[in-house]
């Protein structure tokens, strides 16, 4: 029950008020009266009452004058003027101290109910949306880094222009529009001896390393005050860290990397590869500065984890205009004698050309029709009596509906695919694969040296790309993970041979130094050197 505190100097008045107005019916108790300002002013901070309702006119102080010394500590309370003078001036006062009724005497009982009423109800109404508005920003609290953290996940695979992305929206979830943004892929590499460990073991390492980035991040916003660096789990193996500011804070991000790298394999036993992006000057670019991250990190795939690769020290293969007819004349050749793999080859070298070059929509859907052209004749003259994968007909129809460029090369990237899979299925003779065969004869005669993946490719005068997709999908790992299991494996051998020291092992198996031998023998077989000595 609210309460409320009378104060005229009339007893009168006082006794009439407490007697004849029906206060429980209204919901309120009297915590008091008062017959002066004085004493009004010292009672009220002793009890505390909820409305006040006083006289104008009082010695020692008004009832104006009350109304504008509570004001200046309480401006929501309700005051309300019961005064016996029909004067402007009161009235204009009053209204200028925000009373919020100003009654005249003889005033009704049921006046002075209603008014109370009236009062109550404001009250109740402010006090609700003062509820409202502190559970809002409660709530806000911890809704606005969920909206965050999901608009920066659109930002990755959806390309916006600069008037969908309005400085409101983003003052709204914290994103910064007119800094600079780079993109960070983090990716862990989960090793062989952990494939087989239990979801929840695996979740706890992966939650193991999100605490590591997390606190690694924590000591850059104490060095960059002014910059903001975002945490995204962006897939099972994969982290990115987005990062608003200049060049600054990614040379600070490097080192801060490095540490990230050395902390999830000391701790974890975890190789992690790093990806880095370029800068860019807009937010609508942070989708292109993380399809940079990505493809700086397909290098680890054969030049080894725990390393950081920067977009722009990657090689690229150079093409030009010209690279097109040769590209497609290869591509025709390869399927006229059904050598699937050259085939292969070329898409892939035709699909990295679309994604560096400069080509337009329309030049590469020419260069699709010609593509499976070849297809279509290839089939129907290898097997007249078999369906195709795909019919000309439906080839027109689905090409046209691919508005971007990026949708039409995911598209032709995934109908090549697959055609080229269900040749292989349909092709009765298993030939083996002469180039994953030479590579692992390459690693059995040069494993105990320095090995460049790189220049096994050029050995075989194939692209290291197409090499490195061949042998994963041929060995069922990456030729970095093939290269340490046989060299821990070799390792195992001449350990157990008892004529060698660790360090010796080490060197005989083409490792950097006995320290990282030993993690790496550890992480793929679960046990330290000295336990197979």
């Amino acid at each position: 029950m609210k309460t409320i505190m009378l104060v005229d100097d009339d007893p009168h008045m006082i006794k009439a008020l407490t007697e004849h107005i029906d206060w429980p019916s209204l919901g309120l108790r009297i915590a008091g009266t008062a017959s002066n300002g004085v004493d009004a002013l010292e009672q009220f901070e002793r009890l505390r009452p909820d409305l006040v309702m006083t006289d104008v006119y009082m010695p020692g102080m008004t009832g104006l004058e009350v109304t504008q010394a509570l004001r200046r500590n309480y401006p929501h309370l309700p005051i309300i003027i019961l005064s016996g003078y029909d004067e402007f001036e009161n009235a204009r006062a009053a209204m200028r101290w925000g009373v919020n009724h100003f009654l005249l005497k003889p005033a009704e009982v049921e006046e002075i109910e209603s008014v109370l009423r009236e009062v109550l109800l404001e009250q109740e109404v402010r006090e609700r949306h003062e509820r409202l508005e502190r559970t809002y920003k409660q709530e806000i609290g911890k809704v606005v880094p969920y909206l965050r953290k999901q608009f920066l996940h659109e930002l990755l695979t959806t390309r916006y222009q600069a008037n969908e992305l309005p400085s409101e929206r983003m003052n709204y979830v914290g994103i910064p529009l007119s800094a600079q943004v780079s993109a960070i892929s983090l990716q862990l590499n989960r090793p062989g001896f952990l494939t087989k460990m239990k979801e929840r073991d695996w979740q706890l390492l992966r939650y193991g390393a999100a605490d590591i980035i997390q606190e690694t991040i924590k000591e850059q916003s104490v060095r960059l005050p002014n910059s903001q660096v975002e945490i995204l789990d962006y897939s099972d193996q994969v982290f990115v860290l987005l990062l608003f500011g200049g060049e600054e804070l990614l040379h600070e991000m490097y080192s801060l990397v490095e540490r990230m790298i050395d902390q999830v394999f000391t701790y974890l036993k975890m190789e992690m590869s790093v990806g880095i992006g370029t800068s860019k000057n807009h937010l609508c670019g942070v989708m292109d500065s993380y399809l940079e991250s990505r493809e700086a990190l397909e290098m680890a795939e054969f030049q080894g984890g725990s390393r950081i690769y920067l977009y722009n020290s990657i090689q690229r293969v150079e093409t030009s205009v010209h690279d097109y007819s040769i590209l497609l004349q290869q591509w025709n050749e390869s399927w006229a004698d059904m050598k699937i793999d050259l085939a292969e080859e070329a898409w892939l070298l035709i699909h990295q050309m679309f994604k560096v070059g400069k080509c337009g929509l329309q030049d590469v859907q020419v260069v699709a029709v010609s593509l499976f052209n070849t297809l279509i004749h290839s089939w129907n003259r290898q097997y007249p009596l078999l369906r195709p994968p795909m019919a000309m007909s439906e080839f027109l129809r689905d090409i046209q509906t691919k508005y971007s460029l990026q949708d039409l090369l995911c598209w032709m990237d995934a109908f090549i695919g697959e055609w080229i899979e269900q040749t292989r299925k349909e092709m009765t003779e298993k030939k083996s694969n002469k180039l994953v065969d030479q590579v692992k004869q390459y690693v059995e005669q040069h494993y105990a040296e320095e090995i460049s993946f790189e220049a096994i490719a050029k050995g075989l005068f194939v692209h290291p790309k197409y090499l490195s997709q061949l042998f994963k999908r041929v060995t069922g790992e990456n030729f970095v993970g093939y290269l340490n299991g046989y060299r821990i494996q070799k390792a195992i051998e001449l350990l157990q041979s008892g004529h060698y020291m660790v360090y010796e092992v080490s060197e005989m198996t083409g490792f950097r130094n006995a320290t990282y031998f030993s993690q790496v023998f550890k992480m793929l077989t679960g046990k330290s050197p000295s336990e197979f000595g």
